[in-house]
């Protein structure tokens, strides 16, 4: 028993010697990774601690906001004397929550006629043989080449004609056709193997049961990236519903806040910051929620790049 002892013994300490030891990390690793850390770390306050300051100073009296801005100090980044007027004046007084209802109407319509069209656009140009689909992609990514600024004018003639400046339509029909999107999934699709539609189409699959529920359910973080895009677009949109929708009573909370300093009022920042603070809830949420898809999407098309 005690010669099995000293042989398990030897065995232990001869692996132990040949196992690979740590090498201590040299001084000049370590101040690397600190510095790089404290790097990050200011980097990271410079984008965090403009929103901190924004959403605290909803919170705070018009008097407070900037009489504690400098010099910095605990009461610029937390409201010494909160109250909560600056959101009972916004929708008291402005009406915001019509305008956040507006927003969330134009933005989910757009999200899901892009969704639609895009996805219907790729699957055409990646699963449907025809001469000229190269062609048309060509054309598309041109479009996307095209400046706003160079469009908005024929744009807004053409809306007009239509009749549509009073409607909810000019808020988002004009960007459901997105070349980015369609470039997006036509990328996605491209990467689903074929043999999926022709076992689809062996069982009897029409295409449009292949879009459905072979296409679809393999794209499902493109299509998720490419939601939270538009969706994000939509909710940001300032320029646009501006200049073509003539009716204040379907305006957007961008064009509302705007409205909050306008040269005829003083300007009230409290409820500024308060309308800021409302309209980044909802795309904050949205991210949240759905940022792992979003994640999976740039990860896997890093890999496939």
């Amino acid at each position: 028993m005690a010669g099995f002892t000293d042989t398990v013994d030897r065995d232990l300490d001869s692996l132990a010697r040949a196992a690979p030891r740590k090498q201590p990390r040299s001084l000049a690793r370590i101040l690397s990774s600190a510095f790089l850390i404290v790097i990050m770390i200011i980097v990271s306050l410079g984008m965090i601690l403009p929103y901190e300051w924004t959403f605290t100073s909803a919170f705070k009296p018009d008097k407070d906001i900037f009489r504690y801005a400098y010099p910095i100090s605990w009461k610029t980044f937390w409201p010494p004397n909160p109250t909560i007027q600056n959101f009972v004046k916004v929708f008291r007084d402005w009406k915001f929550g019509r305008n956040l209802m507006n927003s969330l109407i134009a933005a989910v319509l757009q999200m899901t006629g892009t969704l639609v069209v895009s996805s219907l656009a790729a699957f055409t140009l990646t699963r449907v043989r025809w001469k000229a689909s190269g062609f048309v992609f060509a054309l598309i990514m041109l479009v996307a080449l095209v400046p706003f600024e160079v469009i908005i004018v024929p744009l807004y003639v053409v809306v007009r004609t239509l009749g549509w400046t009073r409607s909810f339509l000019v808020l988002f029909v004009p960007w459901i056709a997105s070349p980015f999107g369609i470039f997006q999934l036509r990328q996605a699709f491209i990467e689903i193997p074929k043999d999926f539609d022709e076992a689809a189409m062996i069982e009897g699959a029409k295409p449009f049961q292949i879009f459905w529920y072979v296409i679809l359910p393999n794209a499902k973080s493109s299509l998720v990236t490419l939601a939270l895009m538009s969706f994000l677009a939509s909710w940001n949109s300032f320029m646009w519903p501006l200049i073509a929708l003539q009716d204040v009573s379907k305006q957007v909370i961008q064009v509302a806040i705007a409205t909050f300093s306008l040269p005829y009022n003083d300007p009230a920042w409290g409820a500024i910051f308060a309308g800021a603070t409302l309209g980044t809830v909802p795309v904050l949420i949205l991210f949240i929620a759905l940022q792992r898809y979003y994640v999976r999407s740039a990860v896997m098309s890093g890999l496939k790049g």
